[in-house]
Order: C-alpha cells, then sequence, then structure tokens
C-alpha cells in the first residue's frame, strides 16, 4: 500500500462524538459501533441511519444505542468482531438499510490503511494480550502513521472521553468496516 511515511493521513475531526462514553461493563462494542455509524452519517451518507433514530451531525445518540444494543450486545458481556458484524448486519436488515458491516477477526492494519485512505473509519478490537493499556476494548480508528524506522500507531476515538487518542497499531486486532452495498429489489 502506497502512503506517505512519518506524516499522519487522518478524517475529519471526531471532536463531536468525544462525549460519547462507554457508561459501564462491556458496552464498547455498541459504542463504537455508534460512533462509526454517526460518523458515515455525517461525512459519508446519510443513509446509513434511519431518520428518526439521530439527526445529522448532532452529538445526539441515545436513540441509536437503543436501537443497536439488543442487537449487538444483548447481554452486557465482551464482544468478538463477528459478533459485532453480524449485529449491525441485523440493524441494518431490520431498518432495510443498504449497508453491511465487514468483520476480520484478524490483523488490522491492511485493512484500516485501506480503508483510512478512501475515507472511512474502522473500527478494531484492542488486545490487552498485545499490551494495550486499554486492556480488551473496541474503539474507532480515524487516522494512522508509520514512522521511517517502521513504528505503526492509530489515532482513534477510544470511547472513555477521547477522540484523538494515539495508540501502537500492534494493540489491534479485528476489524469492523462498513460498506454500502446495492439494492437488491426488483422495482
Amino acid at each position: 500500500m502506497d502512503y506517505p511515511i512519518d506524516q499522519w493521513i487522518e478524517l475529519n475531526s471526531f471532536e463531536t462524538y468525544r462525549e460519547w462514553k462507554t457508561p459501564r461493563g462491556f458496552l464498547c462494542g455498541t459504542y463504537a459501533s455508534s460512533v462509526l455509524l454517526a460518523y458515515w452519517q455525517d461525512h459519508l451518507d446519510e443513509t446509513c441511519v434511519p431518520k428518526g433514530l439521530r439527526e445529522p451531525y448532532s452529538s445526539q445518540n441515545e436513540e441509536l444505542i437503543q436501537a443497536l444494543q439488543p442487537l449487538l450486545q444483548p447481554i452486557d458481556f465482551p464482544t468478538v468482531p463477528m459478533q459485532i458484524s453480524l449485529g449491525l448486519n441485523r440493524f441494518f436488515r431490520r431498518y432495510r438499510i443498504p449497508f453491511r458491516a465487514r468483520g476480520t477477526a484478524a490483523g488490522a492494519w491492511q485493512r484500516v490503511t485501506k480503508r483510512i485512505l478512501v475515507g472511512e473509519p474502522v473500527m478494531i478490537g484492542l488486545l490487552q494480550m498485545f499490551g494495550s493499556s486499554y486492556k480488551n476494548h473496541w474503539v474507532v480508528v480515524h487516522g494512522f502513521k508509520e514512522t521511517s524506522d517502521g513504528q505503526k500507531f492509530y489515532k482513534i476515538h477510544d470511547n472513555w472521553g477521547k477522540s484523538e487518542a494515539v495508540i501502537p497499531a500492534e494493540w489491534g486486532n479485528g476489524t469492523i468496516s462498513l460498506k454500502k452495498v446495492k439494492s437488491t429489489s426488483n422495482n
């Protein structure tokens, strides 16, 4: 993949979502998903969130989270990429939204750089066993940087109140990205 070295490649600000904090337990998958969807709605395609769940460019998130949680995390337990992507796909089907979520179970750098370079944020799972000070946690990546000596970093929204935290890329494993799909209706 071709991108500049020693320079941040990043999307528009995630400051709007800074106060979207996981309130308790293991709901970081739901909250990170709400941020991912809100960014898409605000900057890429308004149709990814049904009308009435959230107004574009607003800081309001309650209705969106209430719609997502039963599908992604009906029980407040930790999640894996397949669970989040399947839950998001149930959300899209329920509201007849022409999107799908794609989850990968391992690796993150290639998926993140590819998506960011085309202007799309990516959710990644952070793993304590890879050194994550967040322990096991879901975040939304909106920037990356590789240094000339090969170090790799992400700029993330952490859903703990930081919208521009910088972390080592090696903490990430597993991704969730979104894609608009063509309608298959025979009208």
